[in-house]
């Protein structure tokens, strides 16, 4: 008598099995991509910004104190704003050509934009004041890329927000 043979078993997975874990992976790639390019930009934008408050602080430190540190070399120092970059500079005047300014480029993508008067931002020597501020008046400058933009407001006594 014979016995009959058990059916073989048969191991791995259908098709359908390895489409539908085809399909999970990818959604989830896809996903994990488009969130990854988010807090990229967001740090650049703040970056820029972080960066040009502390220039500001820096301009207004130096028109308090001097550029050695003693109040007898206190003069007014400025940042000088444009669409592309920033100039800091020293004097009462901004002169294009001078050597002693510092240009800031902005990031790709980075526009800057100010409320200033020709967008020129003064500090005036020993207090550290604004130049052609009174009052509750401000001026504002603002970092923009092309999914956001954060604005910094300045007031006559150079205090930042």
């Amino acid at each position: 008598m014979k016995h009959p043979t058990p059916p073989l078993k048969q191991a791995g997975f259908t098709l359908v099995e390895l489409l539908v874990g085809l399909v999970i992976i990818t959604v989830l790639f896809a996903l994990s991509t488009a969130n990854l390019g988010r807090p990229q930009t967001d740090v650049t934008i703040q970056s820029s910004v972080d960066t040009l408050l502390s220039d500001i602080k820096s301009q207004q430190l130096l028109a308090m104190s001097g550029d050695e540190g003693s109040t007898t070399s206190e003069q007014p120092h400025g940042i000088f704003v444009e669409a592309s970059k920033y100039t800091l500079y020293t004097g009462a005047t901004f002169s294009l050509g001078d050597s002693s300014n510092y240009v800031v480029n902005a990031p790709a993508n980075t526009t800057f934009s100010s409320t200033l008067p020709s967008g020129k931002l003064l500090f005036n020597k020993g207090p550290g004041d604004v130049s052609g501020l009174s009052g509750s008046s401000t001026y504002t400058i603002t970092v923009a890329q092309t999914n956001g933009s954060k604005v910094i407001t300045i007031n006559r006594f150079g205090a930042l927000n």
